[in-house]
């Protein structure tokens, strides 16, 4: 029988859990709702940040990016020190933090501060994951915690729906900066619930801190995150930047995988990259990320800009892709116990990449009924590849390491985020400039970045900005389908057929939510 320090420091039987785990619960998927509603949220903001910040398509995707660059190159280091010192302190702190840069960034006055206050809130927003996990992970009985991750997957899957349609009702009446001043109460809330309802709780043996390896992780997935980012730029992917980032970043997790493995109480375990199902998992969180935001980036636009609906209609428009994947995220990991893991994750991503294929062939005119069919099928496509993956990913992963497996997988999802809003985002800016041709001769080049800035600079090319833009839409779609594809190829190629019965059983299959979490039986984050 195990046991967890309760606030008093006595011992509580796991059998037990403790007496106030679910008011517990709904504080960390409230934690755990505002980060994922924030990088959502402005997603309905972005054509009105270009409107009034003069932001080129290249800096609107470096202000979605700069979050998830810091989350991503953060996440692992903020969990270790999660464990150490105090899972519930280090996450009062990270709120804290957020909620202070979400406040500035509601007042920037040009792109650049904007992204710099993003990735100041990014670094906030890291400590939730895997701190939240962690408290959950103590809180609740072994019996108990698979319901209890469900129940938390939710609160992901809510903000991911909820952050376009509370965007979109704030651009209704207040400016821009409303999108980032709104995070502000909801986080001051969860700092007061936290420090009323959740105990703290830190690994009661957590070895010497592996400086190296959290110096190591911060830098590498950072500086590789950073190029990838780069390269969706207007100047392309052939620059000195873009490709001495990438380049680097793989060699500093190199250096990363050789230091850990001599490290007796390692902060990374990427040897974990050797186990097969690991592997795999992992390339499908990936693949599967990139495909579905770097489309969500890019219809944004064709909703807002395009057809002219909006904020808020945008945002209700793009609701059910969040739905779909809530409903098939739910669904997917008792699926995959029932009829095995290809089963489940193969279709989803095919479903996927059919949904972002017929993308490529809509019009400015498409009914939106059709478009709206095709989000729920990206959304239940997207789902379906959530918690069965997150189960293989850690199928092999000893539960002494089930959270620092997590937080692996969950990089690399936040890696294919960044990689696709990056390339697709890439994509439509350069087909566009390359359709719109003589049309956009005389117009500075930011003029010709996107729809929305030729538009403003030169309304009488409409007709030709609108169909250069279509164009670029298309292209940018068909890459995803693409992606989306490879992914169901991983799935299908790699990914063991059926559970192992000591992972995957009736009643305490792992659980996954959108933020890439999962919770092994027995394990201990």
């Amino acid at each position: 029988m195990t046991s967890e320090a309760t606030p008093q420091g006595t011992a509580l039987p796991q059998e037990a859990g403790h007496p106030r785990r679910w008011l517990i619960l709904i504080v960390m998927m409230l934690c755990m709702f505002i980060t994922v509603m924030d990088n959502n949220i402005m997603t309905a903001a972005l054509a009105s940040v270009q409107e009034s910040l003069g932001a080129t398509n290249a800096e609107l995707q470096w202000s979605m990016d700069s979050y998830t660059l810091t989350f991503a190159a953060l996440m692992l280091a903020a969990g270790v020190l999660g464990d150490r010192y105090g899972r519930r302190l280090v996450l009062v702190g990270g709120l804290l933090f957020f909620a202070a840069a979400s406040a500035f960034g509601a007042w920037s006055g040009d792109p650049a501060q904007l992204i710099g206050w993003r990735a100041a809130m990014g670094i906030g927003a890291a400590v939730v994951p895997g701190c939240s996990m962690g408290v959950i992970s103590n809180v609740f009985p072994e019996g108990e915690r698979a319901k209890a991750f469900a129940l938390w997957s939710i609160s992901a899957g809510l903000g991911i729906a909820a952050g376009p349609v509370i965007g979109g009702a704030l651009l209704g009446g207040f400016w821009w900066g409303s999108v980032l001043l709104v995070n502000v109460p909801f986080a001051l809330v969860a700092v007061v619930l936290t420090l009323m309802f959740v105990p703290e709780n830190r690994d009661p043996a957590p070895g010497r801190l592996d400086l190296a390896g959290v110096g190591l992780s911060i830098a590498g997935v950072g500086t590789l995150v950073f190029g990838i980012i780069s390269g969706g730029e207007p100047a392309g992917w052939g620059r000195a930047i873009v490709l001495g980032s990438i380049g680097a970043g793989i060699l500093i997790l190199g250096l990363l995988l050789v230091v850990e493995r001599r490290v007796g109480n390692p902060a990374v375990d990427l040897s974990l990259f050797r186990k097969r199902s690991f592997a795999a998992g992992s390339a499908v969180l990936c693949t599967s990320a990139f495909a579905i935001m770097g489309a969500g980036f890019v219809l944004v636009f064709y909703l807002q800009v395009a057809r002219g609906f909006s904020p808020l209609k945008a945002g209700l428009l793009m609701l059910p892709v969040a739905l779909g994947a809530m409903v098939s995220g739910a669904l997917g990991a008792s699926l995959a116990d029932r009829f095995g893991y290809v089963a489940v994750v193969a279709p989803g991503a095919l479903l996927m990449a059919a949904s972002l294929a017929f993308y490529g062939t809509i019009e400015q005119d498409t009914s939106l009924v059709v478009i709206e069919i095709a989000q729920t099928a990206a959304g239940l496509g997207f789902g379906a590849t959530l918690a069965p993956v997150m189960a293989v990913a850690l199928s092999e992963v000893p539960p002494a390491r089930a959270g620092a497996g997590s937080a692996i997988a969950n990089t690399m999802r936040h890696t294919g985020t960044a990689l696709g809003i990056a390339v697709l985002g890439s994509v439509l800016g350069s087909v566009y400039r390359g359709q719109l041709g003589s049309a956009g001769d005389g117009l500075p080049d930011e003029a010709v970045s996107s729809l929305g800035a030729t538009l403003r600079a030169k309304p009488e090319i409409a007709e030709p900005a609108h169909a250069a833009f279509m164009d670029a839409l298309h292209a940018s779609m068909l890459v995803g389908a693409g992606i989306a594809l490879l992914c169901a190829v991983v799935a299908l190629t790699c990914l063991p057929g059926r559970p192992r019965a000591d992972v995957a059983v009736a009643g305490s299959a792992p659980q996954a939510a959108p933020d890439g979490h999962a919770d092994l039986k027995g394990s201990r984050a």
